[in-house]
């Protein structure tokens, strides 16, 4: 009897060199821009060229099939970050935060007339134009090209590469901060969060050798890594109850602020042990500021509904308030992260990605 094989769609779709291991196995290079700072006058007006794949010159192809709007400003990472999310369970379910001014404001385009300063013209030492180049990086991964679905963690999806965006256009406030990784499969994510975090706690479940291809790949991109950033990589089964972690850990998860999962939401069973285990985070972490969760919204056509559905989606966010009002009012807050962020990886950032943030009710 042959087993049915899953292939992640970011093969298909993102140019990036790739060897074979000759274990199974692919090392692939994934490039990357770093977020390019503007500088500011002596007012505090943003100069220089905007940032990301989306407004690029580095030759690179426009493989998104929806268009990222550009930001205003690059610097401001906090310029409205989160719009309410509107959720068909209970409404109350989510809040929208108070820096907020309107849903519509969150997801302003470019194509909005905005009257912005024209950056002064910078001529090289030769008086000839001086062109900002943008700083481009790499990060190598080893991997598989297709597995099991009991083995998906092997592979690489796009939700890592949308959370490594928001890490990197947010650096300033992961800087020096302490994150944990759930479900982090080959590492890719944590990596990126290694280059702005003082400590990142990277886990997963120990199998097919997942834990220990983490931590070559790790090892293989220690370059790119804060020089004062400490990485653990260590194993979290979702379905192990956080009184029965090791002490170890439990004791490394007290200074956690940041928690961050890429593709975790792709089984009912799965779905429903890892939202015990964001709960028990939540209420176990005394320095927990957010939970952030990046997944694809992957749609089947039901008779039942005669209608396109997301059911692991739909499932996530009917088990989460579930869990979320047992006690007659709900205890924390599930955001929808606006999208209109650069784009520093190359890849198809489709409409069906999405980026959610949790955080409890009470926070601002």
């Amino acid at each position: 009897m042959s087993v049915l094989e899953v292939t992640s769609e970011l093969y298909a779709e993102a140019e990036f060199c790739s060897t074979d291991t000759g274990n199974g196995n692919a090392i692939s290079k994934f490039t990357f821009v770093y977020p390019n700072r503007r500088e500011t006058d002596a007012n505090g007006t943003p100069t220089g060229q905007p940032n990301g794949m989306d407004k690029r010159t580095n030759g690179l192809p426009e493989t998104g099939k929806e268009k990222t709007p550009s930001i205003k400003d690059p610097d401001e990472e906090s310029f409205i970050e989160e719009q309410s999310y509107e959720s068909d369970y209970d409404d109350d379910s989510v809040c929208e935060e108070e820096e907020i001014e309107s849903e519509n404001e969150c997801c302003q385009t470019s194509d909005q007339s905005v009257a912005s300063p024209v950056p002064p013209i910078k001529l090289d030492k030769d008086d000839d134009l001086d062109v900002e180049r943008q700083r481009k990086g790499a990060i190598e991964i080893e991997h598989r090209k297709s597995t099991r679905l009991d083995l998906v963690g092997l592979q690489i999806w796009r939700g890592a590469l949308l959370l490594a965006d928001y890490i990197m256009h947010n650096e300033r406030k992961f800087k020096n901060a302490h994150i944990l990784e759930l479900g982090s499969g080959v590492g890719l994510t944590s990596i990126v969060a290694s280059m702005y975090a003082r400590e990142v706690i990277c886990t997963d479940i120990d199998i097919g050798g997942l834990l220990d291809l983490i931590r070559g790949n790790v090892q293989r991109n220690a370059h790119l890594s804060n020089p004062h950033c400490r990485v653990h990589v260590t194993e979290l089964d979702f379905k192990a109850s956080y009184q029965d972690y090791p002490r170890e850990l439990k004791d490394k998860l007290q200074h956690v602020q940041y928690v961050v999962a890429a593709d975790v939401i792709y089984d009912d069973d799965i779905t429903e042990a890892f939202v015990r285990t964001i709960v028990s985070l939540l209420l176990e972490l005394p320095k927990l500021k957010a939970i952030y969760i990046a997944l694809e919204k992957r749609y089947v056509f039901t008779l039942e509904d005669m209608d396109s559905v997301a059911p692991c989606y739909d499932y996530f966010l009917r088990y989460f308030q579930k869990r979320n009002s047992r006690f007659g009012v709900n205890r924390w807050k599930l955001i929808n992260v606006c999208m209109n962020f650069p784009r520093y990886f190359d890849y198809d950032k489709v409409k069906d990605l999405v980026l959610l943030k949790i955080c409890h009710a009470s926070s601002k």
